[in-house]
């Protein structure tokens, strides 16, 4: 009978990695395309496209899909695009020599679908590359969220966490992927709280209420979900995020002089893995509007404050659109 059980069980784990593949493969499918100069460049475009566009500048280590965390941006009546950056997806390293160049990549679909201007949206990683964008191009406004925007180191304490050493291994990625969005759909509580242990420096008992209040709220949940799900497959962007590490760790070129376009940077103080730098360049350099809050995460926002980033982030859209 035991024997019976365990078959039975390994049988259904294998079906189910089989459908979360299946599942992930039809994500992958969903991806726009478009020919450059670069090679095929995939993107996503969602939203009414009679709404006001956002090129969204994802972090380091997740996928264009991450824009459908950003359902609150949508249901504001926001266009959302992202688009691949070298070493993500099916687009190689060797396209680009420089983070500088993420901009022209992004260009080339932005003046693809004949949109004069955008809002720009850099998350994490992905603030140096929307910072080389709003230097290159027209923008209406530029939002910055726990953004790189200069020499960046990664945090070793975080590397070297439980979720760090997964993220960062070059082995197993698949099973690891499967492993990770399994455990945001049966155990969101616990997965949350390793994510803000892993990039937040917060007591235990913190760390506990904050997981317990997100877990709870369906809305948060399914967020947090969708960005756990845009990690996956790793194999697939775990180039992407190693080959911008190297280079973050000397690109300080960015021609602040050429960035006209009003910015808002939002940052927190207690972010093990964006130190509090970043966002005093952006403010001393851009004379930005900034926003330090005590909350854990920076893809998402996770605390007490995290509705009044959401907030203030609408409202400057909506104030330069």
């Amino acid at each position: 009978m035991i024997i019976i059980t365990l078959s039975v069980l390994v049988i259904l784990i294998v079906l189910d990695y089989y459908y979360f593949k299946s599942k992930r493969l039809k994500v992958e499918r969903s991806f726009l395309t478009l020919e450059t100069k670069y090679g095929s460049v995939e993107y996503l475009d969602w939203g009414d496209p009679k709404d006001t566009p956002i090129l969204i500048s994802y972090g380091g280590g997740t996928g264009i899909d991450f824009i459908y965390s950003l359902d609150w941006l949508k249901e504001e009546g926001y266009r959302l695009i992202a688009v691949n950056r070298p070493g993500y997806y099916n687009l190689p390293i060797h396209v680009a020599t420089s983070i500088s160049e993420h901009a022209d990549i992004y260009h080339s679909v932005v003046e693809h679908l004949k949109l004069e201007s955008v809002h720009v949206f850099g998350v994490s990683m992905g603030g140096l590359s929307a910072l080389y964008y709003a230097e290159k191009y027209n923008v209406k406004s530029l939002v910055l969220w726990c953004a790189i925007s200069g020499p960046y180191s990664v945090n070793e304490e975080a590397v070297n966490s439980p979720l760090g050493r997964l993220v960062m291994s070059s082995k197993g990625k698949a099973i690891i992927s499967w492993l990770m969005a399994r455990s945001a759909r049966l155990f969101p509580k616990q997965t949350i709280a390793s994510f803000i242990s892993t990039e937040a420096i917060l007591d235990k008992k913190e760390v506990n209420a904050i997981s317990k209040m997100v877990s709870r709220d369906k809305k948060e949940r399914m967020r947090m979900i969708k960005f756990v799900e845009s990690l996956a497959p790793m194999e697939k962007i775990y180039d992407g995020m190693m080959d911008e590490v190297r280079k973050s760790e000397f690109d300080d070129d960015v021609n602040w002089s050429a960035i006209q376009a009003p910015v808002l940077a939002v940052g927190s103080t207690v972010d093990k893995d964006v130190p509090i730098h970043h966002i005093e360049r952006v403010r001393d350099r851009l004379n930005a509007q900034v926003l330090l809050v005590k909350n854990a995460g920076h893809f998402l926002w996770w605390g007490q404050e995290s509705q009044k980033v959401i907030d203030s982030t609408l409202e400057f859209f909506h104030k330069e659109s």
